[in-house]
């Protein structure tokens, strides 16, 4: 987006522009709006927010060295350098707002908000999963929902969104009000009301209040989706009110191997769609979305088609299934009573099976008077549901619900455990057959609990550190300086790991631009809710659609790809922005240089193509021996583009790149307007020669356990083939439980290393399709259960990719990507 210039934004935020502002903002117009100095790109405004516990003002100075174009301060802030350029205003969160509130009316044509106690974020993601086949549409990040959750979600909506769709939570009296005026809703969704922060509001009559603030102004022809629920049907609604159910209804939803078949009557037809979720408050969010989309004109084919197997996003009632047969749900990311209830009444209807039902709780916060009743409450409902175990953790009304709980099930155990002891207590309670469910508030560290517990039984695990990946980001933009974009490269599934969750930290991360591979990742990053530029590097013709569909850029790399794509866009009335590719030396996609100007004008010409980027690839940017033919392909390119150029309007606005991860960091003047990373993202090098250029964090991490330990004598075979023998006396031998099956390349036969306590130890004989024999003389203290690292880092442990790789004779890409995604967990942490 482009914000006003200075003058009218000091104007529209009711300021005084301070300092050298003149100078600061003259070479480019203003970016965006920026609220952390780590992320800061050139031209962005940063806003110096006062919080609980850091004050942006602190800040200011690092944020415009980082490219900030001006800084947003509180009136009689002073800097330490009176030139700093600054616009000063009564509050720099009220300013905030008062831009988002200015781009919503300029960038958006209708909006819907969603509010209520829990569910906001399930409902949000489904249904802009299903708006965008038929709208452009853009949508909070995350769960971005709050008085500068808000207007973040707005300001990252590009101009000409036909529905956004945003969420809004308020924790207090007086907050809804602030994010009505920002969002100026036309449509609305109203998931529950529940005791979420009823301490601060009293009662469930004036939170129902609080949140129906937000749909106050609606106009007469909108419409607002309530609950079925008496104190809410009682309130005043300025226009239509939709029940759940009344379009489509519901006529049957059974359980069906890992998930729900639900069987919907449309006007049109009945469909039977699957879902991966048992989770009954799960389905209840999707079928409001489901009624919100149809409302909007998605038609049965497109529901039907997108919610095929949804499966739904890692906020609320995540499923692991360990190899032993323990089933874990994690819900703690909420702790209101409504959903307490919600998650306990949707394992009780799974099926019993003859394990213990264990239900780990953490407790209910922020429910003021009301706290001993409600956890009384939910103390009666664990036991009633049929919960065997009641594992508690600290809570000043932890003994009320252990009391409510012995009244319905006197004998059934009661353990309350410190935070710290929990892995241990549930290792040596859960047994196969169990399920345990996890429930409490995510900022009490249950959440990263539950995931520590989950890992400890789950064996092969690919770890993906997205800290770290934040930090690669920041570090290569320092590096490049501010005014070169980054796209992150997110080919091959983002290089095996998970596309959409990836691809929505790194729109956090502030990346620029999402790169992918096909228009079917393209589709499932834009499903995920990220609005970056997504910039697809290989599509055929027959898949223009998508490229209206999902606001894609397609990458054009041969004459007869434009001629194709144009006719497509045509045939479908419809346009969008391309990039071409030159090949300058690559020898694989791109439009031969001597053709490049013949692509260019028709792609200017055609009427429904925007050229709006220029690209190239180098063939070995990470190989020094090869420079001179690096230079070389700099020069075509340089070429090429000042060609285009001259043949172009002087305003036309095109972004040119050219290096991935190798030239960004060894050929500065390869840099131009943006770069590439791919294994960069992951701290992972391309070469020696690159990894020398600039430090980065291992952001991977392939990880399993032993699963045997043994003393084997002189003279004994290990393995297929036996092409191991024992030629010690004794020989302590581990069995790792990951295999060629699970991604381990085969050639690291005798040859490759993997690390056990911070050992390296060798692999000896072949390589099962399971599993693999380790030597573990040197690490006499390993045991049966030992973590044991594959390659990455983790735990303190660093085996590197690139050295692996080069073991096995293949690359880290293929390592990467090789990983089994059906039996090795992915675990993301630092999110």
């Amino acid at each position: 987006m482009v914000l006003p210039d200075p003058s009218e934004l000091a104007i529209l935020l009711d300021g005084e522009l301070r300092g050298d502002w003149q100078t600061a903002t003259r070479s480019a117009p203003l970016r965006t709006a920026a609220i952390d100095s780590r992320r800061v790109r050139s031209g962005d405004v940063f806003f110096a927010l006062v919080g609980p516990q850091n004050d942006g003002h602190t800040y200011v100075e690092a944020a415009l060295a980082a490219g900030a174009a001006l800084a947003v301060v509180q009136r009689g802030w002073r800097p330490s350098a009176c030139p700093l350029p600054r616009l000063e205003v009564e509050a720099p969160l009220a300013a905030l707002q008062a831009l988002a509130a200015w781009h919503r009316r300029r960038a958006m044509g209708r909006v819907l908000a969603i509010t209520g106690s829990n569910g906001k974020t399930v409902v949000k993601e489904a249904l802009t999963a299903l708006l965008a086949t038929r709208y452009k549409v853009a949508a909070s990040p995350g769960s971005w929902n709050s008085q500068v959750g808000v207007p973040l979600a707005v300001l990252s909506a590009p101009l000409g969104t036909e529905i956004g769709v945003f969420e809004a939570g308020v924790s207090a009296p007086g907050e809804m009000a602030a994010l009505a005026a920002i969002l100026q809703p036309d449509l609305g969704v109203l998931v529950n009301v529940g005791l979420a922060h009823i301490a601060a509001f009293g009662t469930r009559e004036a939170t129902a209040r609080e949140k129906l603030r937000l749909f106050a102004t609606l106009p007469a022809e909108g419409w607002v989706i309530t609950p079925d629920d008496p104190l809410v049907a009682a309130m005043p609604m300025p226009c239509e009110r939709l029940l759940v159910g009344s379009q489509p209804r519901l006529l049957e939803q059974r359980p069906i191997p890992n998930g729900t078949l639900l069987t919907l009557a449309f006007t049109d037809s009945t469909v039977h769609i699957p879902v991966l979720s048992r989770s009954a408050p799960l389905i209840d969010d999707l079928l409001i979305a489901i009624t919100a989309a149809v409302r909007l004109g998605v038609s049965t084919e497109a529901v039907a088609t997108t919610l095929h197997e949804y499966s739904f996003g890692p906020t609320r009632m995540e499923t692991w299934r360990t190899p032993d047969g323990v089933t874990i749900i994690n819900d703690a990311a909420s702790s209101d009573p409504l959903s307490v209830q919600a998650a306990l009444d949707t394992v009780a209807a799974g099926p019993r099976g003859g394990g213990k039902r264990i239900f780990v709780f953490g407790g209910m916060g922020e429910l003021g008077e009301l706290d001993q009743r409600e956890h009384r409450i939910i103390g009666r409902v664990a036991a009633e549901r049929g919960f065997t175990h009641l594992v508690l953790l600290p809570h000043p009304s932890q003994a009320q619900m252990a009391a409510a709980w012995r009244e319905v099930q006197p004998e059934a155990p009661v353990l309350e455990v410190n935070l710290s002891d929990l892995r241990e207590t549930v290792r040596r309670l859960a047994e196969p057959g169990d399920t345990l469910l996890i429930k409490g508030p995510r900022n009490e560290g249950l959440a990263a609990a539950a995931r520590t517990i989950w890992e400890s039984m789950a064996p092969r695990r690919f770890q993906v550190d997205l800290g770290a990946i934040a930090e690669n980001i920041a570090r290569v933009r320092a590096l490049c300086g501010p005014k070169v974009a980054i796209l992150a490269v997110l080919k091959a599934w983002a290089y095996g790991t998970e596309l959409a969750r990836v691809a929505s930290s790194l729109q956090e991360s502030g990346v620029d631009w999402i790169g992918v591979s096909a228009a079917d990742e393209g589709a499932v990053v834009r499903r995920a809710g990220v609005h970056l530029p997504i910039l697809v590097m290989l599509m055929n013709g027959e898949e223009v659609d998508k490229v209206v569909r999902y606001r894609l850029t397609p990458v054009v790399y041969s004459l007869a790809f434009a001629r194709t794509l144009v006719e497509g866009l045509r045939a479908h009335g419809a346009s969008c922005e391309v990039h071409l590719e030159i090949d300058t030396g690559m020898g694989r996609l791109g439009v031969p240089p001597a053709e490049a100007l013949e692509a260019a004008r028709l792609l200017r010409r055609s009427g429904v193509t925007q050229l709006s980027g220029l690209m190239t690839h180098f063939s070995c940017a990470d190989d020094p021996t090869a420079d001179g033919h690096s230079q070389e392909q700099l020069e075509r390119f340089e070429l090429v583009v000042a060609q285009i150029r001259a043949e172009g309007d002087p305003e036309e606005a095109l972004i040119v790149h050219a290096a991935a991860t190798a030239a960004a960091l060894r050929f500065p003047r390869s840099r131009f307007d943006m770069v590439r990373l791919g294994l960069g993202l992951y701290g992972i090098h391309p070469s020696a020669a690159v990894a020398r250029t600039l430090d980065l964090q291992l952001a991977v991490a392939f990880v399993s356990r032993l699963a045997q330990v043994s003393l084997w004598p002189r003279g004994q075979k290990v393995g297929y083939g036996g092409t191991y023998v024992v030629e010690a006396e004794a020989l302590r031998v581990g069995i790792v439980e990951a295999g060629y099956n699970d991604g381990v390349p085969w050639r690291l036969a005798g040859a490759g290393e993997v690390m056990v306590q911070g050992q390296r130890v060798r692999i000896l004989g072949r390589i099962s399709m399971d599993s693999m024999a380790v030597d573990l003389s040197g690490v006499p203290e390993a045991a049966v259960g030992d973590e044991v690292l594959i390659f990455g880092a983790s735990e303190g442990q660093e085996l590197r990719p690139e050295s692996v790789a080069e073991r096995a004779g293949t690359i880290p890409y293929e390592l990467l990507v090789n990983v089994d995604s059906r039996r090795v967990q992915r675990v993301f942490r630092g999110d």
